[in-house]
């Protein structure tokens, strides 16, 4: 058996640390791959030049949608809301259409957004979502998430979101394909995630 010398262990702790982070990476990349296949399996993507996550290398803030014509209404306390900067709620009226509610969520950066806020995101969002503050994880903000349905009952307010530099997007719609619709009209106004 070899003698282990103090270089020896060093440069076994250096190994070690470069596999945990090759590994991390692999599952971060991993989680990525399979939330964008089951995210743009359907036909909701409106454009093909839309993508639901992108930008990753970019920073946004609310004075930069503001600048565009977006209308913050209220800004969230996110105490709670893991490793999150900043969350607001506001509206975006595309050309000729009516104002759209939309929430947008700022952390860090892109891979911040998506290891700790695409898992609150997706609970209040679609078909499924969480629409009473008792059941989700960050209550901030859960009468604005929901609206009412013609049969008397809750709903959700938003129908689905995107993931943009590091700013998660919820989009008001009735289902993922007409608020991917409007997320995309956000961003397209914003000169966001538009490929040429």
């Amino acid at each position: 058996m070899a003698k282990l010398t103090p270089m020896t262990k060093i440069s076994n702790r250096g190994l070690i640390r470069r596999l945990m982070s090759v590994r991390a990476t692999a599952i971060s990349v991993s989680a990525l791959m399979i939330f964008v296949i089951t995210a743009c399996s359907s036909d909701s993507c409106c454009d093909p030049t839309f993508s639901k996550i992108s930008e990753p290398e970019r920073e946004f803030s609310i004075e930069y949608f503001e600048s565009y014509g977006f209308k913050t209404a209220k800004e969230y306390d996110v105490a709670e809301l893991p490793a999150a900067s900043s969350a607001y709620m506001g509206y975006f009226a595309p050309p000729e259409q009516n104002s759209v509610q939309y929430e947008l969520r700022m952390y860090p950066n892109q891979v911040t957004a998506i290891d700790k806020g695409i898992s609150y995101a997706d609970e209040v969002t679609g078909e499924n979502a969480l629409v009473r503050s008792g059941d989700t994880r960050w209550p901030e903000g859960t009468t604005d998430r929901r609206a009412g349905a013609s049969s008397g009952g809750l709903i959700a307010r938003y129908g689905d979101f995107v993931v943009v530099g590091n700013t998660i997007i919820l989009c008001e719609g009735r289902d993922s394909e007409q608020a991917l619709d409007r997320c995309a009209e956000l961003l397209w106004a914003t000169g966001i995630g538009v490929e040429g």
